[in-house]
């Protein structure tokens, strides 16, 4: 029976080639390096913080905060190509009965917007900080801090670590779905979405002790993190939208267009919110099964 130090150690070394192959996408302007580069970060991120009684969190803190800080830079450029991609589409299903030269004017506009924030991902990746990040990751992989309970099996703190990340998102969610005020339930949901993210990787990680429990439990988890993954482009396409509506100097077709788009996006909105809470109730009853 494998170690907790032995688990969380594989699991960083997967995660941090994972990284170095992703930067180098990245760097290659690969359309999904930067998806791909989060992703290491955050699992990175997941296995530090859900396995943190058995780290020195002290030097494994500080690590997290520095991947959180990059991922969340990336992430606005990211952000950017969704929401252009997001609108161009919405853009396709009323192109029948809109003015072309509207269209064009709006394509133009979010497309600027997108290639504006890609300065971010060559500044955030070619900054001191982010060099003195992998050198830290660096030195917490090559010579992870672990405690004393590290040596203890991993089997039975996989199960109770998973058991709490459950708990969480399914607490985080109860939350959200007693919120009335649309915009402080999006943001709780966006926190869901987070959580289940950490979920879901705290599971894949454990897949080697677990087995099909583990598995079970990420793809309940996978499935929040897609659903809520789409509402959360949902609300930064509304809200790019809006900032567009109100620095927009165009005609009233313009006006008329960008409102109708934030209707579509709002439909949609609502209709991915049950589709959450379907997948919320799964969650529930496969932890109840699989971690007890």
């Amino acid at each position: 029976m494998p170690t907790a130090a032995t688990l969380l150690h594989d699991r960083l070394v997967e995660q941090q080639r994972a990284l170095v192959e992703a930067e180098a996408a990245v760097r290659r302007r690969e359309p999904e390096g930067i998806h791909d580069l989060r992703v290491a970060m955050r699992r990175i991120r997941s296995a530090l913080a859900s396995f943190r009684p058995v780290v020195d969190a002290g030097v494994t803190d500080p690590l997290r905060d520095e991947l959180r800080w990059a991922a969340g830079r990336l992430g606005e450029a990211r952000d950017a190509e969704v929401v252009a991609e997001r609108i161009v589409t919405l853009l396709d299903e009323v192109a029948a009965d809109t003015p072309p030269e509207v269209l064009a004017r709006l394509r133009d506009r979010v497309h600027a917007d997108a290639a504006a924030v890609r300065d971010v991902v060559d500044e955030t990746l070619d900054s001191a900080r982010y060099a003195e990040a992998l050198v830290l990751l660096d030195s917490v992989v090559a010579r992870p801090p672990f405690t004393d309970e590290a040596q203890g099996k991993a089997r039975p703190l996989a199960r109770r670590r998973l058991r709490r990340e459950a708990d969480r998102v399914l607490g985080l969610a109860e939350e959200a779905w007693a919120t009335t005020e649309p915009e402080q339930r999006a943001a709780q949901l966006h926190d869901v979405r987070k959580r289940a993210k950490r979920l879901r990787y705290a599971a894949e990680a454990c897949e080697p002790v677990l087995g099909d429990r583990a598995t079970k439990v990420a793809g309940a988890a996978q499935q929040i993190q897609t659903t809520l993954g789409t509402h959360h482009d949902e609300i930064v396409t509304r809200a790019a939208l809006r900032r567009i509506a109100e620095a927009d100097d165009g005609d009233e077709a313009g006006a008329f267009l960008l409102g109708r788009l934030d209707a579509l996006e709002e439909l949609a909105e609502a209709r991915v919110e049950h589709q959450a809470a379907k997948d919320i109730a799964k969650l529930e009853r496969v932890a109840a099964r699989q971690l007890g």
